[in-house]
């Protein structure tokens, strides 16, 4: 009995010898099987045979899935068969299985740039940048492709965004347009102005005029005891400008005169309007009353009519152009040939010495100019003219879009901007931001 004992160590050393040796013939035979089927896959892959190749990935991917391998399926629909379809159908299963792997975004990065599929691309990239996945090449990618863009929209005449919504016009009347160019509320009106607190001034074809919503609905009327021939922004202290025929005045929603008897009156924006009498352009507050008692020859406007903006105002005096501040120091020591006044906190367009530059609130020069007309930065991009074309640079000073367009105006938030080509206005609409 005890010989027995002593042979059980000897006994179990054996079974697991031998069990070691089963599974590594085992595993040796499966690895054999898998680098057959590999084998088998690249050879009819090199003859084109897509029927055997793909027979043989899949037993592959079966015993030993990995994303290079999936890929490699791609690569094969992509670089032998043509088929971008298959390859982003293959691209997207290892990007699928595997969605920390940076290989299968700049896979498909890649494929969707050669193939122009700009939505494709930026979906993709965006939801590799909410999954946190880092990729050197992939930011390549990007940087190549972070200013195609498409159009939409064709319009005669257009003005610029506010609210979402901007004036256009086709044949004799206006209408308004999405910032994707898409006509929201139909093109119906004689005259019509920018939105502001969620409504527009309008002129109808029997030449009355009254609010609109968005949606193209009549919400406000003029109360007022004028004869409404014309009607300015509404303000957001809920202030207006009303031309009678004769002048305009300026009163609240509930129909109180505020101040009036002007040549001319802009938007009260941002607590400051700018008026003209006979003796020339003055800044009022919200209350009628003088801001700052000088007069100016001019007083720049964008096409909303507003003055003020990023607590600044470009008036006119002794022939020149200077910028001041709400109480009427001017800011800086440079004075210009024109200018166009901020429509951010960023940059404005100013000319001297017979070129367009950009300077901050402060006077400063960001761009010292170099271009023939210019209009100020607008949600990080600006319009400059070179050599009589229009185009866009970036917050980086770069020549991003090319100057190319008859006109232009300026980008929104959505990464949009009326363009015009030839005499047809469009929507320039970046891919980043609208696939």
């Amino acid at each position: 009995m005890k010989n027995y004992k002593l042979l059980v160590p000897f006994v179990l050393t054996a079974l697991f010898v031998l069990g070691v040796y089963m599974m590594g013939s085992s595993n040796a035979e499966e690895e054999e099987q898998y680098r057959q089927y590999l084998e088998n896959a690249r050879e009819y892959a090199s003859q084109e045979i897509e029927l055997y190749a793909v027979e043989n990935y899949r037993k592959a991917l079966e015993m030993h899935p990995s994303p290079g391998l999936y890929l490699e399926v791609a690569e094969f629909y992509q670089n032998i068969m043509g088929d971008y379809g298959r390859s982003v159908e293959w691209g997207e299963r290892a990007r699928r299985s595997y969605p920390k792997a940076p290989d299968a975004y700049e896979f498909l990065l890649g494929v969707h740039l050669e193939h122009r599929d700009y939505v494709s691309f930026f979906a993709l990239y965006n939801d590799m940048k909410n999954r946190q996945v880092s990729s050197e090449m992939a930011e390549d990618l990007y940087a190549g492709a972070e200013y195609e863009y498409y159009f939409q929209g064709e319009y005669d005449e257009v003005s610029i965004f506010s609210g979402g919504l901007a004036p256009v016009r086709r044949n004799e009347t206006w209408g308004y347009s999405t910032a994707k160019g898409k006509r929201k509320i139909g093109t119906m009106y004689t005259c019509v102005g920018a939105f502001n607190q969620g409504m527009a001034p309008v002129t109808d074809g029997e030449g009355k005029s009254f609010f609109i919503d968005a949606d193209g609905n009549k919400v406000f009327v003029a109360d007022t005891e004028d004869t409404v021939e014309a009607l300015g922004v509404m303000s957001s202290a809920e202030i207006y400008a009303v031309y009678n025929g004769r002048e305009w005045n300026y009163y609240n929603k509930a129909g109180d005169l505020v101040m009036g008897g002007f040549m001319e009156a802009s938007t009260m924006a941002n607590g400051l309007a700018a008026c003209r009498t006979q003796a020339g352009w003055q800044i009022y507050d919200i209350s009628g009353n003088l801001q700052i008692n000088e007069i100016y020859e001019d007083i720049m406007a964008d096409e909303k009519q507003v003055v003020y903006r990023n607590e600044r105002l470009f008036v006119k005096k002794d022939g020149s152009w200077k910028m001041i501040d709400a109480s009427g120091v001017q800011v800086g020591t440079d004075t210009y040939e024109n200018a166009e006044i901020f429509y951010d906190d960023s940059y404005a367009a100013v000319n001297k010495g017979g070129k367009w530059g950009f300077i901050d609130k402060d006077g400063n020069w960001y761009i010292e100019p170099v271009y023939e007309d210019a209009r100020s930065f607008s949600n990080g991009y600006a319009a400059v003219q070179m050599e009589g074309k229009w185009g866009f640079i970036n917050m980086d000073k770069e020549l991003c879009i090319p100057c190319q367009f008859a006109d232009a105006k300026d980008f929104t938030s959505n990464g949009t901007v009326f363009v015009q080509r030839d005499s047809i206005w469009s929507v320039l609409l970046f891919y980043k931001n609208n696939y």
